[in-house]
């Protein structure tokens, strides 16, 4: 049997197609935004361009890289707990740096430009303490000043011979 190739002519025998209706008739789009179907996403190269209103006009005002971070100070060492001023008052009476400092000083050894102004900054700051808490550092001195060392040997034998003879 010899082979018959199909044809797209319908040939007498075929059902006619329907007619198709004006062009006319179909309504016109308005503009590119109905020219556009629905679904298929955002433009090409949209990435960093796609931007509200609100936001351009603050980024007018600021022309900054999106590639930065944050301008915030990033703090390199743990914030030192602040004592309280009896601690710290303390810790300065118990320092031994301090107390042998204060010793070489008042025994009049020379001391260097170094240990002279550490010296000056801890009795300062050991002032300060003082004043902060209410301690008076002259009264604490005075308190030597006001015991009078004033006993006569003789009034003390005198009471001694008075209270044995009764």
């Amino acid at each position: 049997m010899t082979r018959i190739k199909k044809t797209r002519k319908s040939g007498p025998l075929a059902l006619r197609k329907a007619d198709r209706k004006p062009t006319d008739a179909v309504p016109v789009t308005k503009g590119k935004e109905n020219s556009k179907e629905k679904g298929k996403g955002k433009a090409a190269g949209s990435r960093y361009g796609s931007q509200t209103q609100s936001e351009q006009q603050s980024a007018a005002g600021e022309l900054k890289d999106p590639r930065h971070g944050s301008k915030k100070a990033v703090p390199l060492t743990a914030p030192k707990k602040a004592m309280s001023p009896e601690k710290e008052l303390l810790s300065l009476e118990n320092d031994t740096r301090l107390q042998g400092l204060l010793d070489r000083a008042e025994n009049g050894d020379i001391l260097t430009k170094a240990d002279q102004a550490w010296l000056d900054v801890q009795l300062a700051r050991y002032q300060e303490l003082a004043d902060i808490l209410g301690i008076d550092l002259d009264a604490e001195d005075d308190d030597d000043d006001n015991f009078e060392y004033d006993f006569n040997e003789n009034d003390i034998l005198d009471d001694e011979i008075s209270n044995s003879k009764e």
